[in-house]
């Protein structure tokens, strides 16, 4: 019995034809049928799949390197060999970066090498209502919102005045990341206008806007550390000391809407050594120091199967000024209830959400051996600060040379009446001794004896 063909087979012989009529006319010089016989299907269809090939992959690699800051080390070298083409290429292309077809055009550039696997699925939609304004809150932050970001790469008019937002979000929204955003290659091409900076004020002015809501990543640089694909078993959200954004939203009066990308921080290895040190050092210099390891060791993901779940609606608007803190806790509780709920359903069972801080304790083998030669001492957390700061300070006998240069000081700034009260004896007042008298008879047997 003869073997059915197989797909690929059976579609490499529909597109031969193609190729052959197409090279046949080509050397003839019949431009104008070439033309049209590139319109036909099967040539579309074959010029499709050779570009998904041999151009689709360059470009995947682009848009992962390129988003992850890799150009930076073309830069040196380049101005190196060539100072002066290099400085008109950065010249020109400060002067272009802001215009709109740049943008569309970079960003379609860029969507075509996005990968396809990554999904944005909205279970709460009905939850969502259309006449309330909301804050989108993104978790986790990943290398660098990694899932999130090839979603928007992949449709061009997420953040255009004309679109409406982001896939299955139904509303436009502007991020809330930093204002250098909006002159970052790769990130200002997508983002566009709609990105600003983090602060309360910044944030409650999109709410002023007629239809665009703010979006930020609560978890900032910091918890791009704890990304790792080496620990799934764990996931780490930096958000325990995180609690401008709920009270922002507490005094505003709007709800939060958490959006969680699954197996966004499985995406790269990043060494676990020193997280909780170096999410302090993220914090303060906004940079994110991680090693970015992935296939083959370059930028390119370890994997790209990511699912963003957009969770119910959390009600921070209920809440008093006054109540922020508890509102905090109750977000944290909402956050991993629908996150052990939808765990399992896309790739993460048997992972524990965990919220770490400041007071994150360093526990691996580089902060035990800097711990025991001293260069690296325990973390105090604010709790711990307060009770040292609450306790009374331990007594510590002063040395003899401490005590005279008290005691010359006190001399130079005293009045003659207080320099009298300086006798030895009124410094060092000792107890005295009742000594019971002796009789002189007694004493003068003693002496004999």
């Amino acid at each position: 019995m003869a073997q059915a063909p197989s797909r690929s087979t059976e579609l490499a012989l529909q597109l031969l034809p193609a190729m052959l009529a197409m090279t046949a006319l080509s050397t003839t010089g019949k431009a104008s049928q070439v033309s049209a016989l590139r319109r036909h299907p099967a040539a579309q269809s074959l010029l499709r799949r050779l570009a998904e090939a041999f151009v689709r992959p360059g470009v995947y690699w682009l848009f992962h390197s390129w988003r992850l800051f890799s150009y930076n080390l073309l830069v040196p070298p380049l101005l190196f060999k060539w100072p002066l083409r290099t400085m008109l290429g950065l010249v020109s292309y400060a002067a272009i970066h802001r215009q709109s077809w740049w943008q569309v055009a970079v960003h379609k550039l860029l969507g075509y090498g996005a990968s396809r696997r990554h999904n944005i699925v909205n279970p709460s939609k009905h939850l969502i209502h259309d006449d309330k304004r909301y804050l989108w809150s993104l978790h986790p932050h990943s290398i660098l919102a990694d899932g999130w970001h090839s979603i928007i790469a992949r449709n061009t008019d997420s953040f255009d005045d004309a679109g409406n937002g982001p896939p299955e979000i139904g509303r436009k929204i502007a991020l809330c990341f930093a204002p250098v955003i909006q002159h970052v290659p790769v990130h200002q091409e997508m983002y566009r206008d709609k990105c600003g900076a983090a602060d309360s004020k910044s944030v409650a002015s999109w709410w002023k806007t007629p239809d665009t809501d703010p979006a930020l990543i609560p978890g900032g640089f910091a918890e791009s550390v704890f990304a790792n694909a080496g620990d799934k078993s764990t996931e780490y959200a930096y958000i325990k000391d995180r609690k401008g954004f709920v009270r922002i939203c507490v005094e505003e009066g709007k709800d939060i809407v958490p959006c969680y990308t699954f197996k966004s921080s499985w995406m790269y290895y990043n060494p676990g050594i020193l997280k909780g040190l170096r999410a302090r050092l993220s914090q303060k210099i906004s940079l994110g120091l991680v090693a970015i390891i992935g296939r083959f060791g370059t930028s390119m993901p370890l994997r790209d199967d990511t699912t963003t779940v957009v969770f119910p609606p959390f009600g921070a608007s209920a809440y008093r000024p006054e109540q922020f803190e508890d509102a905090h806790a109750a977000y944290l509780e909402h956050l991993k209830f629908h996150f052990d709920l939808h765990k399992a359903t896309y790739g993460m069972e048997g992972v524990n959400l965990v919220f770490v801080g400041k007071d994150y304790q360093d526990d691996d083998f580089a902060a035990r051996a800097l711990r025991r030669i001293g260069i690296l001492s325990g973390q105090v957390t604010k709790t711990q600060k307060a009770a040292l700061s609450d306790a009374p300070a331990p007594e510590r006998r002063r040395s003899p040379s401490a005590r005279r240069h008290s005691n010359k000081a006190y001399r130079q700034n005293a009045t003659p009446g207080m320099v009298r009260s300086l006798s030895p004896s009124a410094r060092r007042p000792r107890d005295k001794v009742a000594i019971p008298a002796i009789a002189p008879e007694k004493e003068r047997d003693a002496v004999v004896a």
